[in-house]
Protein backbone atom coordinates (compact mmCIF):
# COMPACT_ATOMS: atom_id res chain seq x y z
CA UNK A 1 0.00 0.00 0.00
CA UNK A 2 1.35 3.48 -0.69
CA UNK A 3 1.84 6.37 1.75
CA UNK A 4 -1.41 7.82 1.19
CA UNK A 5 -3.96 4.91 1.33
CA UNK A 6 -2.10 4.47 4.70
CA UNK A 7 -2.80 7.24 5.73
CA UNK A 8 -6.59 7.53 4.57
CA UNK A 9 -7.04 3.68 6.30
CA UNK A 10 -4.91 5.11 9.45
CA UNK A 11 -7.90 8.17 9.73
CA UNK A 12 -11.17 5.60 8.36
CA UNK A 13 -10.09 3.74 11.86
CA UNK A 14 -9.37 6.20 13.74
CA UNK A 15 -13.04 7.40 12.87
CA UNK A 16 -14.34 4.32 13.83
CA UNK A 17 -12.41 3.69 17.14
CA UNK A 18 -14.40 7.44 18.07
CA UNK A 19 -17.39 6.03 16.96
CA UNK A 20 -17.32 3.48 19.54
CA UNK A 21 -16.72 6.41 21.74
CA UNK A 22 -19.69 8.27 20.92
CA UNK A 23 -21.92 5.26 21.02
CA UNK A 24 -20.85 4.51 24.51
CA UNK A 25 -21.51 8.03 24.99
CA UNK A 26 -24.85 8.15 23.65
CA UNK A 27 -25.98 5.42 26.53
CA UNK A 28 -24.75 7.38 29.10
CA UNK A 29 -26.72 10.95 28.12
CA UNK A 30 -29.86 9.21 26.48
CA UNK A 31 -30.38 5.83 27.86
CA UNK A 32 -33.06 3.72 25.98
CA UNK A 33 -34.65 2.45 29.07
CA UNK A 34 -34.96 4.14 32.40
CA UNK A 35 -32.22 6.40 33.96
CA UNK A 36 -31.52 3.78 36.01
CA UNK A 37 -30.87 1.22 33.98
CA UNK A 38 -28.01 2.02 31.97
CA UNK A 39 -26.11 -0.20 29.28
CA UNK A 40 -28.68 -3.45 29.77
CA UNK A 41 -29.53 -5.16 26.96
CA UNK A 42 -31.55 -2.65 25.31
CA UNK A 43 -28.94 -0.25 24.38
CA UNK A 44 -27.11 2.03 21.79
CA UNK A 45 -23.86 -0.38 22.42
CA UNK A 46 -25.77 -3.75 22.23
CA UNK A 47 -27.34 -2.99 19.00
CA UNK A 48 -24.04 -1.82 17.75
CA UNK A 49 -22.34 -5.00 18.98
CA UNK A 50 -24.98 -7.12 17.10
CA UNK A 51 -24.96 -4.80 13.98
CA UNK A 52 -20.86 -5.70 13.69
CA UNK A 53 -21.62 -9.38 14.30
CA UNK A 54 -24.05 -10.17 11.88
CA UNK A 55 -21.36 -7.59 9.52
CA UNK A 56 -18.90 -10.68 10.54
CA UNK A 57 -20.79 -13.17 9.40
CA UNK A 58 -21.68 -11.97 5.96
CA UNK A 59 -17.82 -11.13 5.37
CA UNK A 60 -16.57 -13.94 6.53
CA UNK A 61 -19.67 -16.37 4.54
CA UNK A 62 -18.57 -14.34 1.02
CA UNK A 63 -14.84 -14.67 1.79
CA UNK A 64 -15.97 -18.64 2.14
CA UNK A 65 -17.82 -18.85 -0.35
CA UNK A 66 -16.83 -16.52 -3.10
CA UNK A 67 -12.91 -17.21 -2.98
CA UNK A 68 -12.38 -21.30 -3.22
CA UNK A 69 -10.74 -22.58 -2.18
CA UNK A 70 -11.16 -20.48 0.80
CA UNK A 71 -14.68 -22.03 1.65
CA UNK A 72 -13.63 -24.29 4.51
CA UNK A 73 -11.90 -21.80 6.26
CA UNK A 74 -14.15 -18.55 6.10
CA UNK A 75 -17.51 -20.96 6.29
CA UNK A 76 -16.61 -22.20 9.75
CA UNK A 77 -15.57 -18.56 10.88
CA UNK A 78 -18.92 -16.95 9.82
CA UNK A 79 -20.30 -20.16 11.77
CA UNK A 80 -18.59 -19.52 15.02
CA UNK A 81 -19.21 -15.39 14.57
CA UNK A 82 -23.05 -16.34 13.41
CA UNK A 83 -22.55 -18.70 17.64
CA UNK A 84 -21.74 -15.26 19.07
CA UNK A 85 -24.27 -13.57 17.81
CA UNK A 86 -26.91 -15.74 18.67
CA UNK A 87 -25.41 -15.78 22.25
CA UNK A 88 -25.58 -12.12 22.45
CA UNK A 89 -29.44 -12.61 21.82
CA UNK A 90 -30.00 -15.04 24.64
CA UNK A 91 -32.47 -12.17 26.79
CA UNK A 92 -34.56 -12.47 23.26
CA UNK A 93 -34.35 -15.96 23.56
CA UNK A 94 -35.18 -16.47 26.80
CA UNK A 95 -39.07 -15.80 26.19
CA UNK A 96 -39.06 -19.18 24.91
CA UNK A 97 -37.43 -20.36 28.30
CA UNK A 98 -34.00 -19.79 29.75
CA UNK A 99 -31.47 -21.03 28.14
CA UNK A 100 -33.04 -21.65 24.29
CA UNK A 101 -30.25 -19.48 22.88
CA UNK A 102 -28.33 -22.84 22.78
CA UNK A 103 -30.99 -24.55 20.51
CA UNK A 104 -30.21 -22.42 17.48
CA UNK A 105 -26.58 -22.10 18.53
CA UNK A 106 -26.42 -25.73 17.96
CA UNK A 107 -28.58 -25.73 14.89
CA UNK A 108 -25.95 -23.28 13.50
CA UNK A 109 -23.04 -25.31 14.75
CA UNK A 110 -24.21 -28.29 12.94
CA UNK A 111 -24.81 -26.48 9.41
CA UNK A 112 -21.76 -24.42 8.80
CA UNK A 113 -19.56 -26.95 10.23
CA UNK A 114 -21.30 -29.70 8.02
CA UNK A 115 -20.05 -27.22 4.98
CA UNK A 116 -17.16 -26.15 6.35
CA UNK A 117 -15.99 -30.31 6.65
CA UNK A 118 -17.37 -30.63 3.30
CA UNK A 119 -14.43 -28.50 1.91
CA UNK A 120 -11.78 -29.26 4.75
CA UNK A 121 -9.48 -29.92 1.48
CA UNK A 122 -7.94 -26.84 2.33
CA UNK A 123 -8.36 -26.05 5.92
CA UNK A 124 -5.29 -25.97 7.29
CA UNK A 125 -2.89 -23.79 4.81
CA UNK A 126 -5.80 -21.54 4.56
CA UNK A 127 -5.38 -21.14 8.78
CA UNK A 128 -1.52 -21.30 7.78
CA UNK A 129 -2.24 -18.12 5.34
CA UNK A 130 -4.66 -16.32 7.16
CA UNK A 131 -2.05 -16.40 10.53
CA UNK A 132 0.66 -14.62 8.42
CA UNK A 133 -1.31 -11.56 7.00
CA UNK A 134 -1.46 -8.44 9.16
CA UNK A 135 -5.23 -8.59 9.22
CA UNK A 136 -5.08 -12.03 11.49
CA UNK A 137 -3.14 -9.80 14.14
CA UNK A 138 -6.11 -6.91 14.33
CA UNK A 139 -8.50 -9.61 14.15
CA UNK A 140 -6.80 -11.61 17.30
CA UNK A 141 -6.55 -8.68 19.55
CA UNK A 142 -10.50 -7.39 18.98
CA UNK A 143 -11.37 -11.30 20.02
CA UNK A 144 -9.22 -11.45 22.77
CA UNK A 145 -10.51 -8.05 24.18
CA UNK A 146 -14.26 -9.56 23.41
CA UNK A 147 -13.99 -13.19 25.18
CA UNK A 148 -11.13 -12.78 28.01
CA UNK A 149 -10.14 -8.74 28.38
CA UNK A 150 -13.69 -7.24 28.69
CA UNK A 151 -14.87 -10.11 30.67
CA UNK A 152 -11.86 -10.15 33.08
CA UNK A 153 -11.75 -5.61 33.53
CA UNK A 154 -15.64 -6.05 33.76
CA UNK A 155 -15.77 -8.76 36.87
CA UNK A 156 -17.27 -7.84 40.08
CA UNK A 157 -14.37 -8.72 41.93
CA UNK A 158 -12.87 -5.56 40.47
CA UNK A 159 -15.43 -3.16 40.47
CA UNK A 160 -17.00 -3.84 44.13
CA UNK A 161 -13.70 -3.52 46.21
CA UNK A 162 -12.90 -0.65 44.05
CA UNK A 163 -16.03 1.28 44.57
CA UNK A 164 -16.81 0.43 48.02
CA UNK A 165 -20.40 1.11 48.76
CA UNK A 166 -20.60 3.72 45.92
CA UNK A 167 -20.77 0.41 43.61
CA UNK A 168 -23.22 1.09 40.39
CA UNK A 169 -23.43 -1.80 38.53
CA UNK A 170 -24.20 0.11 35.38
CA UNK A 171 -20.37 1.77 35.58
CA UNK A 172 -19.19 -1.76 35.65
CA UNK A 173 -21.09 -2.48 32.79
CA UNK A 174 -20.39 0.69 30.42
CA UNK A 175 -16.72 -0.54 30.93
CA UNK A 176 -17.54 -4.24 30.07
CA UNK A 177 -19.38 -3.70 27.01
CA UNK A 178 -17.36 -0.32 26.00
CA UNK A 179 -14.69 -2.80 25.39
CA UNK A 180 -16.51 -5.33 23.90
CA UNK A 181 -17.95 -3.22 21.65
CA UNK A 182 -14.21 -2.14 20.81
CA UNK A 183 -13.48 -5.78 20.37
CA UNK A 184 -15.66 -6.59 18.27
CA UNK A 185 -14.75 -3.46 15.91
CA UNK A 186 -11.13 -4.43 15.61
CA UNK A 187 -12.44 -8.13 14.71
CA UNK A 188 -14.37 -6.84 12.35
CA UNK A 189 -11.74 -4.69 11.04
CA UNK A 190 -9.71 -7.79 10.02
CA UNK A 191 -12.39 -9.91 8.85
CA UNK A 192 -13.32 -7.07 6.33
CA UNK A 193 -8.68 -6.81 5.49
CA UNK A 194 -9.14 -10.68 5.21
CA UNK A 195 -11.50 -10.61 2.43
CA UNK A 196 -10.02 -7.51 0.95
CA UNK A 197 -7.37 -9.61 0.17
CA UNK A 198 -8.72 -12.84 -0.70
CA UNK A 199 -10.27 -10.77 -3.12
CA UNK A 200 -7.67 -8.76 -4.68
CA UNK A 201 -5.41 -12.01 -5.03
CA UNK A 202 -7.80 -14.39 -5.81
CA UNK A 203 -10.79 -11.99 -7.14
CA UNK A 204 -14.46 -14.03 -7.12
CA UNK A 205 -14.73 -17.63 -7.60
CA UNK A 206 -16.79 -19.57 -10.29
CA UNK A 207 -17.54 -22.44 -12.32
CA UNK A 208 -16.02 -22.89 -15.67
CA UNK A 209 -16.32 -26.29 -18.05
CA UNK A 210 -13.16 -27.78 -18.86
CA UNK A 211 -11.95 -30.45 -21.21
CA UNK A 212 -11.38 -31.97 -17.79
CA UNK A 213 -14.71 -30.96 -16.42
CA UNK A 214 -16.21 -28.28 -14.45
CA UNK A 215 -14.29 -26.81 -12.02
CA UNK A 216 -13.91 -23.70 -9.98
CA UNK A 217 -11.37 -21.06 -10.60
CA UNK A 218 -10.31 -17.68 -9.92
CA UNK A 219 -12.53 -14.77 -12.31
CA UNK A 220 -8.78 -13.62 -12.36
CA UNK A 221 -7.77 -16.51 -14.34
CA UNK A 222 -11.04 -17.34 -16.22
CA UNK A 223 -9.20 -15.98 -19.20
CA UNK A 224 -6.73 -18.63 -18.88
CA UNK A 225 -8.77 -21.18 -18.67
CA UNK A 226 -9.98 -23.41 -22.08
CA UNK A 227 -13.89 -23.45 -22.03
CA UNK A 228 -15.31 -26.05 -23.78
CA UNK A 229 -18.59 -25.12 -25.40
CA UNK A 230 -21.71 -28.03 -26.11
CA UNK A 231 -20.66 -31.69 -24.83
Amino acid sequence: MTLKQNILKFGIYMLLTLGVCLIVYADVRWPIEYEHQKFTEASYTEYAQELILVGIVGVFLLAGVRSFPRRSFGILLAGVFCMMFIRELDAMFDNVWHGFWKVPCLVAAIGFGSVAYRYRGNFISDVREFMNLPASGIFLCGLLTVLVFSRLFGSNYLWEPLMGEEYIRCAKNMAEEGLELLGYLFTGIGAVEYYVYLHIRFGYARPVVTAAGTRTISRRHVRQAPVVAGD
